[in-house]
């Protein structure tokens, strides 16, 4: 009797060895399993995130039809006040002589690029965004107002209808002359660029999953 006592005791301690180290194993399994779970969330986390800081290149053919959308209203303003001395015919003044007038005005000058799709590129860089444009130029004719004169030599208009005529058709001239040239210089570039570059960047920034749009760049074509 006692030996049979003895045997089921065994067998008991022995279920009961069995039974604790199998919730052990499956204790060590479930924790692995939430350590394999919690580093496939965050593997997929940091591949979003990283998505979200290139996901701005599948918005570039978008952006730049946007960019042809806009083309007029992202043109550059510019006004100046301009004048010079100039030298009138004798039909105009109506004396036997020519004369001296000084002209002022101011003069309105509008800059932009050519934004036509087949014009430019959008290219994702190392550095970032490239566009690769042609110069900004003026994209009307500057518009010539306030037209101020004062004979300086050579006596009165005779027709000063006549002469304020020819005196505007002079200085619009002069300010289309004077708007080609300006439109190479540093701070006419500069303006041109910022408003391209801040459009396409709110634009980009804008868009489903992008968490970071990179530096934008304006890279000229070389005349061909």
């Amino acid at each position: 009797m006692r030996l049979i006592t003895t045997l089921v005791t065994l067998a008991l301690s022995a279920n009961v060895a069995a039974g604790l180290v199998w919730w052990v194993q499956k204790g060590q399994l479930d924790a692995r399993q939430a350590q394999v779970a919690a580093l496939q969330q965050e593997v997929r986390t940091q591949s979003s995130e990283l998505l979200g800081y290139t996901r701005y290149t599948s918005y570039l053919t978008v952006g730049k039809n946007k960019l042809s959308e806009q083309m007029k209203l992202l043109s550059a303003t510019v006004v100046r006040d301009e004048g010079t001395t100039q030298i009138v015919e004798k039909s105009v003044l109506g004396l036997p002589s020519t004369g001296v007038v000084a002209i002022s005005y101011t003069v309105e000058y509008a800059f932009g690029y050519d934004l036509r799709p087949e014009s430019y590129e959008l290219k994702a860089a190392d550095t970032g965004i490239e566009i690769h444009i042609a110069p900004p130029r003026l994209v009307t004719a500057p518009a010539v107002t306030a037209l101020r004169h004062r004979i300086l030599s050579g006596g009165l208009f005779t027709d000063e209808k006549t002469a304020i005529i020819r005196l505007s058709q002079e200085a619009a001239r002069r300010a289309r002359q004077q708007g080609e040239a300006m439109a190479s210089e540093p701070a006419i570039l500069a303006l041109c660029e910022k408003s391209l570059t801040e459009f396409l960047y709110g634009f980009l920034s804008k868009q489903p999953g992008v968490r970071q749009v990179p530096r934008i760049t304006v890279v000229y074509r070389k005349p061909t």
